[in-house]
Formats: structure tokens, sequence, C-alpha cells
């Protein structure tokens, strides 16, 4: 009669002998099952293919699941905003620049005509966000009635004074939504820059003014 050792028994002894014998992995391997219970040996077998083919299929499903899941663009965290300038004032704006990027000339209660490019903004406002404005405004020191008569050299020459400015402005609020940056010129060289999708003259516009309009009694 031949009795078989149970498959734990013979991975013990497996492991034993491996760990004080001088062969190498492959030689041993094959000279231990060769003297081993037979009955046993391809009990143990079995159940080290079985352990290995789960091991292998884990693998690959896993792999699979990860080969097959969509790639995640991460959005971006800043976005190109274009420039746009209203002018609250009776003077002209002949220049203005946001961090360095050239916006257009505005005149006297006007603006939104045009849209530069561009300055980046992150697309979540925070209570820090700031912007530096520089610009250049003037106006004429004698009324149109003295100049009618003279060319635009005489004009600058006699009449026109202009100063040029600098600030660091914060930026009003504004929602995930983004938008346009603008530029508020307001009397007395005071300045707001708000970010919408839409100008003042829009009743949902956060700034709450409307479009610039010239005063009734100006000239």
């Amino acid at each position: 009669m031949v009795v078989s050792k149970p498959s734990s028994c013979l991975a013990g002894q497996f492991a034993l002998d491996f760990a004080v014998g001088p062969q190498s992995p492959t030689a041993f391997a094959v000279a231990w099952f060769q003297r081993a219970d037979h009955g046993g040996a391809r009990g143990l077998l079995a159940d080290l293919r079985w352990r290995a083919t789960v091991l292998v299929l884990a693998v690959l499903f896993f792999g699979l699941l990860t080969a097959c899941r969509p790639l995640v663009t991460p959005e971006p965290a800043n976005y190109n905003s274009g420039i746009t300038g209203y002018n609250f004032t009776s003077e002209g704006v002949q220049s203005f620049y946001v961090q360095g990027m050239r916006g257009s000339n505005l005149p006297p209660y006007g603006g939104g005509g045009a849209t530069s490019c561009c300055v980046q903004l992150p697309h979540q406002w925070t209570p820090d966000l700031k912007v530096k404005v520089d610009w250049t405004i003037g106006h004429y020191t004698r009324p149109w009635e003295q100049r009618k008569d003279m060319s635009i050299e005489q004009e600058r020459a006699c009449c026109w004074t202009q100063r040029t400015l600098s600030k660091v402005v914060p930026i009003q609020p504004y929602g995930a939504e983004g938008g346009g940056l603008q530029v508020f010129f307001l009397p007395d060289d005071q300045l707001e820059v708000w970010v919408f999708d839409a100008g003042p003259q829009n009743p949902q516009h956060p700034s709450g003014r409307s479009y610039p309009r010239r005063p009734a009694h100006s000239d």
C-alpha cells in the first residue's frame, strides 16, 4: 500500500529542502519531484498550476480594465481672456495696457468697440487676484470754438495735456464661466476691472452700471 503525503506536507518539505540544498532552483525542483511521492507531487503541481492560472487571469483582467478606462485630460488652470475698455470720463484714453498687453484707445464716454488679446485668468476667482493697468489719458484745455480753425499740430501744441498713470487693480469677483476682462476708466483716475461676457449695457452685468453716457450739460 502506498500512502501519499498531503500537498501541504509536500510543499513544506519542498521549501525546507530548497532552503538547505546547494543546487540551482531549476535543478533542485526537477530532482525533488523525481524522488517525491508521485501522487502527492502531481497534486502539488496541479495546485500550483491552478494558483498560477488564477494569478495570470487576474493580472490580465485588471490590465484590460486599465487599458479601457477613458483618458481624463485635466482642465487647464488658466484661460486666455480678451481685453476691453470702457471710458466713463470726459477725457480720452490714448492707450492702456493690462499686464503689458495693449488695449485700444477710448473716446470720452465710450468704449467696448474693440477687444484686444490677451491676458491669462484663472478659472477660479480668488480675493488676491489683481492686474497691473498702465494708461495715458488727456484732454484739451480750450473749448472747441477756440480750436476749430487750428490744425491737429496746432491743437496739440497749444491746447492738449495728458498724463500717464499706473495702478495695480483688484479684479472683481466672477463665476466659473469666466468672460472677457473689462477695464472701467472712472473719474478722478479711478479704475475697476470686471470679468464678464457682455458689456455694462447688459442688465446682468455685475457692476450695476450702464454704458457710459455723456452728461447732458457737457459740451
